[in-house]
C-alpha cells in the first residue's frame, strides 16, 4: 500500500472516528481496540495508529500505559467557561446583527425555526438532526456580520463543549421549550431590543446547565473527569 493510500484510509477512519465521539456513539471514558477498529474500517493497524494519534494530539483520545486508548472524559470547568464566552461574544455579535438586518436576513432566521418546528414532527427525527439545524440557525448572525471566522473559533472548542452539547440535546424532552427560546430571540432582534435580548440569550445559554445536573449526578458522573454534586 502506497504512502498516498494509508494517509487517505487514516483519514476516512480519523474523520468517522470523530464523529462518533462527538455525536456520543463513543462516549466518554470508552475504551477503544486497535483490532476492532481495524476490524470494523476492513484496514491495517497503521492507518488506525495514525488516526488515533490524530485524535490524540487533539484531544479526543488519551493513551496510557497498561490501561491503551480510551475517549476522553468532559471536563466541566471548560465548559462553562465556553458557555461563559459564547453568551459574550454572541450577544454583542447578534448586536451587531441588529443593526445591519434586512427583512431577507430575518427571514432567513426565522426559516431555521420554521424548519424546527417541522422536524421534531418527524417519524426519523433525532436530536443529532436538530443541534444541526440549531447551529446553522446561530452561524447566521456571526456570518452576516463578517464574524465568521469568531464561530468557526467557538466551533473549533468541540473536545468538551461540543459533546456536552450533544448530550444536552440527547436527554432533552421538550425541544418545544428551545423552540420559543429561539422565537423570543427573534422577537428581540426583530424589535432591536438589545437590552432584552441580552437577557435572553444568557438564559438561552446557559440553562443546560441546571437543567442537566440531576440527569449527569443520576446517569452521567461518569462521563465528566471533574465533576462534583456541590461544584458551583
Amino acid at each position: 500500500m502506497s504512502k498516498n493510500e494509508t494517509k487517505n484510509l487514516s483519514y476516512v477512519v480519523y474523520e468517522e472516528l470523530k464523529r462518533e465521539i462527538l455525536s456520543l456513539e463513543l462516549v466518554p471514558g470508552q475504551a477503544l481496540s486497535e483490532n476492532e477498529i481495524c476490524k470494523k474500517f476492513e484496514v491495517s493497524r497503521t492507518p488506525v495508529r495514525d488516526a488515533l494519534w490524530r485524535l490524540q494530539e487533539q484531544g479526543f483520545v488519551a493513551t496510557l500505559p497498561y490501561r491503551g486508548t480510551y475517549v476522553t472524559k468532559l471536563n466541566m470547568s471548560e465548559i462553562k467557561q465556553l458557555i461563559y464566552m459564547r453568551i459574550s461574544v454572541e450577544t454583542n455579535v447578534i448586536c451587531d446583527f441588529m443593526d445591519i438586518a434586512t427583512p431577507m436576513m430575518l427571514e432567513e432566521v426565522r426559516h431555521f425555526i420554521r424548519k424546527q418546528e417541522a422536524i421534531i414532527l418527524e417519524k426519523d427525527f433525532t436530536p443529532e438532526k436538530f443541534y444541526r439545524l440549531d447551529s446553522q440557525m446561530h452561524e447566521i448572525w456571526f456570518e452576516v456580520t463578517g464574524k465568521k471566522k469568531i464561530w468557526e473559533i467557538l466551533q473549533a472548542a468541540q473536545v468538551h463543549y461540543t459533546r456536552y452539547r450533544m448530550l444536552d440535546f440527547e436527554t432533552e424532552t421538550n425541544f418545544t421549550r428551545i423552540i420559543k427560546d429561539h422565537n423570543n430571540l427573534f422577537e428581540m432582534i426583530k424589535k432591536k431590543d438589545k437590552a432584552g435580548l441580552t437577557a435572553s440569550l444568557k438564559e438561552h445559554l446557559s440553562y443546560s446547565i441546571t437543567r442537566m445536573k440531576q440527569h449527569i449526578e443520576l446517569y452521567y458522573k461518569d462521563y465528566f473527569e471533574d465533576y462534583m454534586d456541590d461544584k458551583p
